[in-house]
């Protein structure tokens, strides 16, 4: 089995990256979308989006059984252009899936909890999406282009997704524990309550949707429903920093997100992981790899 994994550097393609060698007789391709470099890049292919002959070529060649997308923007904190939000979520999806089918091979990709405005949540599949910016808009357009083929693709929806990455990606709960290391109180707002999810509980759900030929929409989503002060207290708890005080206030109208996620739990035979089970996992990664780096 040969699988083409789209920018395996984010979160969730460096979870592929490590679990599907380990777990999976699979071979990987990984194929970094963005401007060649000179240097020598982790990756088989660093490939530019503008040159799509070139890119489809290339993913074809490679003769893939699947093809998984992990590329979505989900926040603007680069500040990126509208055009470029809509060439990633949007536009690279819809020529992905056109591969897909001319190869015939099972399409995999991601979308967010953020198509949902937080009035009613923990959603389910069948609720009815609302979006409320232009980058949620643009995840919508990704699901609507992904659901009129559901018989060679499956969609997951995740909520907010953390893990510790080989890539140095900055995850929330890295971006906590660096605040963290500085002693400073912490000022807490509560402006939403979701289930964020651990990435490797999101590769094992591709891994065996693709081994279990699984189509169509799943929901993805953690064990617990959490606040920012929960996530932040079950941190300074696991991470040792017992002398910082928090504070905390709840805003005027907290988003109630999340997703339910029995379907996947049924379908895909995944037990999702609890918040705190999986930050003892990362802070055992984070000691270890820095052990390594001391030798």
């Amino acid at each position: 089995m040969k699988i083409v994994l789209i920018q395996p550097d984010t979160l969730i393609g460096d979870a592929l990256e490590n679990l599907i060698p380990r777990e999976t007789n699979a071979q990987l391709c990984r194929i970094k979308i963005g401007q060649p470099s000179a240097t020598n890049d982790d990756w088989e292919y660093t490939l530019d989006f503008t040159d799509r002959k070139l890119l489809r070529k290339t993913i074809l060649s490679e003769k893939p059984d699947i093809i998984i997308n992990t590329y979505l923007i989900t926040n603007n904190k680069d500040n990126l252009p509208k055009e470029q939000i809509w060439n990633i979520n949007v536009e690279l999806n819809d020529f992905l899936i056109t591969t897909a089918k001319i190869a015939d091979v099972h399409y995999i990709t991601f979308s967010s909890e953020l198509v949902f405005d937080g009035k009613r949540g923990p959603y389910a599949e069948d609720d009815l999406v609302s979006p409320t910016d232009y980058i949620s808009k643009s995840l919508v357009a990704r699901e609507n282009s992904c659901k009129q083929d559901l018989n060679l693709t499956t969609l997951f929806r995740t909520t907010k997704v953390f893990g510790y990455s080989n890539y140095d990606n900055l995850d929330e709960v890295s971006e906590i524990y660096v605040y963290l290391q500085t002693g400073i109180d912490v000022e807490v707002k509560n402006t939403f309550i979701s289930n964020p999810i651990w990435n490797n509980d999101v590769a094992r759900a591709a891994i065996n949707a693709f081994e279990r030929e699984k189509f169509g929409l799943y929901n993805l989503g953690g064990a617990d429903f959490l606040t920012d002060e929960d996530k932040v207290r079950i941190i300074s708890k696991v991470f040792g920093f017992n002398d910082i005080d928090i504070n905390a206030e709840d805003a005027p109208e907290i988003k109630k997100l999340g997703l339910v996620y029995l379907k996947a739990q049924t379908d895909l035979r995944i037990d999702f992981t609890k918040y705190e089970n999986a930050l003892l996992v990362i802070k055992y990664n984070m000691d270890t790899n820095f052990r390594i780096m001391s030798i």
